[in-house]
C-alpha cells in the first residue's frame, strides 16, 4: 500500500489523480499521523520528507518517476543487477527499456531525444550494475545521433548500435507509444556494433524537408527555413520556436 503523506493541497491532488490513473491503491496522511503497518512506502513532497521517520520514502522530484520508485518498491524489484542494459528506441519521442540481468525492470516513453540524458541518470541512479552497456536503435536519423552523442558526451560506458530490422510490431492494432516501447525492449535484448567513432550532428537534406513539412503541418502556413530546420534537427531550438521566429520574420519582411 502507499501512503501520499503530505500537507501541501496542489502536491495531494495531483499525486492521488496520477496513482488513480494508474490504478494504485493509497492511503491519505497528514505529517503528524501514525503510518499503519499495511503501508509498504510513503509519497512526499521534497521539503516534507525529512519530517517523516519511516523506511521507504520517495519525496517526489517528477511525480510520474516517483510514481514509478514507489510502484518498485511495491513489487520488491531488484536494484543491483551483474549486467545492466538501457535499450533505446530513437526517434522524436523515444522509447526507453532497462533490462536488469535479461530481465525488464523498467520502460517509458519519453518526450524528446534530450530527455534520454535525463533518464539515464535517473536509471543509473537507481539501479546498478556489474556491466553497463546502452543499445540504441540504427534508425531514427539525427535523432539517433542526437541520443548517441549525449550518451557518449556523458558516460563512460558502453554503447552499442542495434539493427532495429525485426524490433517494431507491424501490427496496426498497437498503439504507437507501445510500439516505441516494445521496440526498446527489443533492441535492449539484441547485441550491436560497439560505437567507437566520435558523432556529430549534420542533418541529411530530407530530414530538413520533413522538418519543413511538419512546420506547415503544425502552423497551418509557415515553413521554416532550411537554417532554422537544421537548428531543429540538432536539437538546438523546438520546432515550435522556429515557426515563431519564421513567423516574426515573414511579419517583418511583409
Amino acid at each position: 500500500m502507499i501512503a501520499i503523506v503530505t500537507e501541501v493541497p496542489r502536491f495531494y491532488y495531483t499525486a492521488a489523480e496520477e496513482l488513480k490513473a494508474r490504478g494504485l491503491d493509497f492511503l491519505s496522511l497528514n505529517l503528524k499521523d501514525p503510518i499503519p503497518n499495511n503501508v509498504k512506502v510513503v509519497l512526499t513532497t521534497e521539503e516534507e520528507s525529512p519530517h517523516i521517520n519511516f523506511k521507504n520514502v520517495v519525496a517526489c522530484g517528477e511525480l510520474r518517476y516517483a510514481v514509478d520508485e514507489c510502484i518498485r518498491i511495491l513489487n520488491g524489484i531488484r536494484t543491483q543487477y551483474n549486467k545492466l542494459i538501457i535499450g533505446i528506441d530513437p526517434g522524436l519521442k523515444p522509447g526507453i527499456a532497462v533490462l536488469g540481468d535479461n530481465t525488464v525492470v523498467l520502460v517509458d516513453r519519453l518526450k524528446s531525444p534530450e530527455e534520454v540524458l535525463n533518464a539515464a541518470k535517473r536509471i543509473l541512479k537507481t539501479y546498478s550494475g556489474g556491466e553497463k552497456i546502452f543499445r540504441v536503435g540504427n534508425g531514427g536519423g539525427i535523432y539517433k545521433m542526437r541520443i548517441l552523442k549525449s550518451l557518449q558526451e556523458n558516460f563512460p560506458y558502453k554503447i552499442e548500435v542495434v539493427n532495429e530490422e525485426g524490433t517494431t510490431p507491424v501490427n496496426g492494432t498497437i498503439e504507437s507509444n507501445h510500439k516505441d516501447i516494445i521496440a526498446a525492449i527489443n533492441i535492449a535484448i539484441k547485441t550491436g556494433d560497439v560505437l567507437k567513432k566520435k558523432v556529430g550532428l549534420k542533418p541529411t537534406l530530407g530530414e530538413i524537408r520533413n522538418l519543413q513539412k511538419e512546420s506547415r503541418a503544425l502552423s497551418g502556413t509557415i515553413t521554416i527555413s532550411k537554417k532554422l530546420a537544421e537548428r531543429v534537427a540538432k536539437g538546438e531550438i523546438s520546432l515550435e520556436d522556429a515557426i515563431g521566429t519564421q513567423r516574426r520574420r515573414n511579419a517583418n519582411n511583409g
